[in-house]
């Protein structure tokens, strides 16, 4: 059970990422598309920070398919702030520089 939720996470975390920060109008611009996808990589810091909220919330090996619903719930989460965030400073006109 554990591989089809873990499986099945990743491939929905993928679609919601290209739904969202992928189409933030920032990345039309190729040097920041480069910059935020590349070198920074935007999805690396997402996948560090969520890791270790789930980390807070419970142990490992305790209950592996409570670690993917919860990682899956928090990784969304977050992907909201991140994509609210990154929309924000574009509208305001923060970015890009």
């Amino acid at each position: 059970m554990y591989q089809i939720l873990s499986e099945l996470s990743l491939l929905l975390r993928m679609y919601f990422c290209y739904l969202t920060i992928d189409n933030i109008p920032i990345l039309k611009n190729e040097l920041w598309n480069y910059i935020l996808l590349e070198v920074i990589s935007l999805y690396t810091i997402l996948r560090i920070i969520t890791y270790f909220e789930v980390g807070k919330l419970y142990e490992k090996g305790d209950n592996s398919e409570f670690g993917v619903i919860a990682y899956f719930i928090i990784y969304l989460i977050n992907l909201g702030v991140m994509y609210g965030v990154l929309l924000l400073l574009t509208k305001i006109g923060v970015l890009p520089i």
